[in-house]
C-alpha cells in the first residue's frame, strides 16, 4: 500500500506541473505592465516586508516550533462558483473539506508534518489562523459562504468583469472557483500592496484542486494552500517568478534557504544554490508535490500581514467585522436562495423532456415544490431534480419553490417548446426541383448576421435536374454566415436509413478560409452536433478546387457524403425527431470575397438509394402542381404489393389507400380529391414491398 500511495503522488506531482499550478507573478506583471507607477509602491512594500522579517529575525522569532503570532486570527471566507451546470459545480461538502485542509494547514496541524526532513523539523511554523465560512453577506443576509452562479466566466480570462461577485475583501477572503483558467493555471490571487481594484483582491482556483473529495484529491488540495500564501503575502520561495529550477532566489523571509524552487519532490538533492545548505523543499509556497510546512519565518510574515492595513487585511480578523461576517453568533432561521437550470437546452420539441435542477444555497430546504404551466407535465415534483414532459408547442414556464420553516424562495425560467410532430416520416428525396425561390416546402433559411444573406437557387447548375441550392461566397462578407435548415426526419422508425448529399464547392485561393459543416439536432433545434466538419481545402479537393472565376460546377464535380456514416452522428440513429443544417460561413478572419458551395440531392433513403429505386420503377406524379385530381404512374419489373397515402407537410395524412397486390408491368392509379385537398404543398407517400418513396405536389 505504501508503494502504491508513492506513485500516485508522483503521477499527482507531474500533473500539478504540467497545469503551470500558480500564475501570481504571471497576472501581477501583467498588472504592472498596464499600471507600471504602481510597480516601484508594491516592490517598496515588499522591501518593507523584508527589512521588518530581518529584525523580527535578530530579535528570535526562530525559536524551535514557535510563531510570532500572539494567538488565532479568524478569517471570514466566501466561495463564489461559477458553473454552467457541470463538474465545476462542486458540492458544499467539496467546499468544506477544502476550508478545513486550510485551517489544518494554518494551524501546523496537518499530520505530515512527521515526514518533514529533519534539518526543517525545527523550523516549522504556525501561523495560527482559522478560516470559517461567512454567515452573512455584506447586507447582512444569511449565507452558508457558498455562492453558486450560473456563469460561462466559469472558463476564467481574469478580466476586470470577471470578478462580477467580489465582497468587500477588507470583510472576506474571496474564492473564485472556476471550469478553466487562461493560460493553463490552476490558481493565482495578487499579492497585498499590487493596487488592484478591490474586486480582484480575490483568489481564483480551478475546481479540481479544491479540497480532497469530489473532484479534488490529496496532492491537488495543498493548491489553495499556496494560493492563500500569496493572498497573506508570500511570494515563492525562490523569489517574484514563475519560473522555479532556473535560477537562485529569495523571498524576503530569513529562515527560508536560498533556492531555484523545485517542481518535483527531489529531496536527496536539494542543497543545490549554497553547498551544505538543504533548501526546503517541502515548502507549502514550492512546487514540489510534497509540500508539508511554513517556516517559522513564514508564520510570521503572515501574522505581519493579518495585523497591516495594507489591502484592509487588518479588518478581517478584528471583532466586528466577525459580528458583521457571521463568524461571532452566526446567526439561525436563514431561508434558501435558488437557482434552477434546465438542460440540455431551453429550446425542446413537444413529446420531449428536459431535466430541471435546483441548486441551493444559505440553507439547505425541507421542501421542494416544482410546477410547470401550458399543459407540462413535471415528473417529480417533490424532489430537489425533476424531469418535465412537454406536450403542447408554446413557451413553457418551469418554476420551483424551496422552503424552510423560516420561509421560502421562487424561481422560474421559460422552455420555447416547437411543434414535435416529425415531418419525415419514411424515405425522401430533395433535388430542388420546382423551387423557383429558395427554400423549399419544410426547409428553412437561417441568416444570422444579415437578413439579406441566404442561400440561393440555382437554374442551370445541378447534379440531377436543373436546380440546385448554392452559398453565394461572391457576395458574402466575410465572416457572415447563412444557414439551410432541413425538416425533421424519422430515423429511429427507419432502420439502416442512409441520409447523403452531393455537392460542389471552389476556393478563390489557398488561404481562402471558408467553413462548412453538417450540424444535427435532436432537440428541435435547441442544440447542434457537428456531424462533419472539413477543411475548405479538403471540401474543394476532387471537385472545383482553387477556381478565381465564378465557380459553375461541370456534372464531374459533385461529390457525395454519407453523413449516417459519420460517426458524430451515431447516437442520432436512434431518434424520431431530427432537424439536419448546412452552415457556411464566409472567409474566417478574411477580408475579401469567395466562391460558390452547391448542394443538391438530399437523399433520405433505403441502402439502395432512394433516387435510384425511384427511377428504376418510374414514379412520377402528374400532373404537377394541379388543380385537383393527379395520377401517380410506376414500373414494376416483378408482383409487388403496392400502398399509398397523401399527407399535409405536418404529417396528418388525408388520402390512403390500403396494401394492394399488382402485377408486373406499368401501372397507373388516379387520385381522386373531391376538393379535399386547399391550395398548398402535400406528400405522396407510395411503399413498394415495404420500401417507402416520396414525392411532393402543389395544389392550386
Amino acid at each position: 500500500m505504501r508503494k502504491l500511495i508513492s506513485s500516485l503522488a508522483i503521477l499527482v506531482g507531474f500533473n500539478l506541473a504540467a497545469q503551470n499550478y500558480c500564475h501570481t507573478t504571471e497576472k501581477q506583471n501583467e498588472w504592472f505592465s498596464q499600471h507600471p507607477e504602481l510597480r516601484a509602491m508594491f516592490e517598496k512594500s515588499q522591501q518593507q516586508a523584508s527589512d521588518l522579517d530581518k529584525e523580527q529575525f535578530k530579535t528570535g522569532y526562530k525559536m524551535a516550533g514557535k510563531s510570532a503570532a500572539a494567538g488565532n486570527y479568524t478569517i471570514p471566507v466566501v466561495f463564489h462558483i461559477l458553473h454552467t451546470g457541470g463538474g465545476e459545480n462542486i458540492s458544499d461538502a467539496q467546499v468544506m473539506d477544502a476550508v478545513n485542509i486550510l485551517t489544518r494547514d494554518f494551524n501546523a496541524d496537518n499530520a505530515d508534518t512527521s515526514n518533514v526532513v529533519i534539518q526543517f523539523k525545527q523550523l516549522i511554523g504556525n501561523p495560527k489562523v482559522d478560516f470559517m465560512l461567512a454567515t452573512r453577506d455584506p447586507n447582512g443576509n444569511c449565507t452558508n459562504g457558498i455562492i453558486r452562479h450560473f456563469d460561462t466566466n466559469t472558463d476564467w480570462s481574469g478580466s476586470l468583469s470577471n470578478y462580477a461577485y467580489t465582497w468587500p475583501p477588507q470583510r472576506y477572503l474571496n474564492v473564485y472557483v472556476v471550469r478553466t483558467i487562461g493560460g493553463g493555471a490552476a490558481g493565482y490571487t495578487y499579492l497585498p500592496g499590487t493596487s488592484v481594484p478591490a474586486a480582484m483582491d480575490a483568489i481564483v482556483i480551478l475546481s479540481g484542486y479544491v479540497g480532497s473529495i469530489g473532484s479534488g484529491n490529496l496532492g491537488t488540495s495543498r493548491a489553495f494552500t499556496h494560493e492563500v500564501g500569496h493572498w497573506l503575502n508570500l511570494p515563492h520561495v525562490w523569489g517574484g517568478t514563475n519560473q522555479p529550477g532556473v535560477a537562485c532566489g529569495d523571498d524576503g523571509v530569513s529562515d527560508t534557504p536560498i533556492t531555484k524552487g523545485y517542481s518535483s519532490c527531489n529531496l536527496s538533492n536539494s542543497n543545490i544554490c549554497n553547498a551544505g545548505i538543504v533548501e526546503n523543499v517541502q515548502n507549502y509556497m514550492d512546487y514540489a508535490y510534497c509540500q508539508r510546512m511554513y517556516t517559522i519565518g513564514q508564520a510570521a510574515r503572515i501574522t505581519n500581514c493579518i495585523n497591516s492595513s495594507v489591502n484592509g487585511r487588518n479588518n478581517l480578523s478584528a471583532p466586528a467585522n466577525l459580528i458583521f461576517t457571521g463568524i461571532t453568533n452566526p446567526g439561525v432561521g436563514c431561508i434558501p436562495g435558488l437557482d434552477i437550470l434546465v438542460v440540455p437546452s431551453l429550446t425542446i420539441c413537444s413529446g420531449k423532456t428536459l431535466t430541471a435542477t435546483s441548486f441551493t444555497f444559505n440553507a439547505i430546504p425541507s421542501n421542494y415544490n416544482w410546477s410547470a404551466d401550458n399543459g407540462a407535465t413535471v415528473i417529480s415534483p417533490t424532489a430537489s431534480n425533476t424531469a418535465v414532459l412537454f406536450n403542447n408547442p408554446g413557451v413553457t414556464n418551469i418554476s420551483c419553490t424551496v422552503s424552510t420553516a423560516s420561509g421560502n424562495t421562487s424561481k422560474s425560467t421559460s422552455v420555447l417548446v416547437t411543434n414535435g410532430v416529425t415531418q419525415i416520416t419514411s424515405y425522401n428525396s430533395e433535388s430542388f426541383e420546382g423551387s423557383s425561390v429558395a427554400p423549399p416546402a419544410l426547409w428553412k433559411l437561417i441568416s444570422p448576421t444579415s437578413p439579406s444573406e441566404k442561400w440561393e437557387v440555382a437554374t442551370s447548375n445541378a447534379s440531377d435536374g436543373s436546380i440546385s441550392l448554392y452559398a453565394p461566397g461572391e457576395v458574402l462578407n466575410p465572416n457572415s454566415i447563412v444557414i439551410l435548415e432541413s425538416p425533421s426526419y424519422d430515423f429511429k422508425n427507419n432502420p439502416g436509413v442512409a441520409f447523403s448529399f452531393k455537392y460542389a464547392y471552389a476556393m478563390t485561393s489557398s488561404t481562402n478560409k471558408d467553413v462548412f459543416k453538417v450540424q444535427a439536432s435532436k432537440n428541435c433545434g435547441g442544440s447542434w452536433t457537428d456531424i462533419w466538419t472539413p477543411t475548405n481545402s479538403s471540401l474543394a479537393q476532387s471537385t472545383g478546387g482553387i477556381n478565381t472565376n465564378l465557380y459553375f460546377p461541370a456534372s464531374g464535380d459533385w461529390k457525395v457524403r454519407l453523413v449516417t456514416a459519420q460517426p458524430q452522428f451515431y447516437p442520432f440513429l436512434v431518434e424520431d425527431n431530427v432537424l439536419i443544417r448546412f452552415y457556411f460561413q464566409e472567409n474566417v478572419g478574411g477580408t475579401d470575397f469567395g466562391n460558390r458551395f452547391y448542394l443538391d440531392e438530399v437523399n433520405f433513403s433505403g441502402p439502395v438509394g432512394i433516387n435510384e429505386l425511384t427511377k428504376s420503377v418510374g414514379f412520377l406524379v402528374y400532373p404537377n402542381p394541379s388543380t385537383s385530381d393527379f395520377n401517380l404512374s410506376f414500373h414494376l419489373s416483378d408482383i409487388s404489393k403496392i400502398k399509398y397515402q397523401v399527407t399535409s407537410v405536418s404529417g396528418a395524412v388525408l388520402i390512403s389507400e390500403s396494401e394492394k397486390t399488382y402485377a408486373e408491368g406499368a401501372h397507373e392509379i388516379k387520385i381522386t380529391t373531391n376538393d379535399r385537398l386547399a391550395p398548398g404543398i402535400y406528400f405522396i407517400n407510395l411503399e413498394l414491398n415495404g420500401v417507402k418513396m416520396s414525392k411532393k405536389i402543389a395544389i392550386e
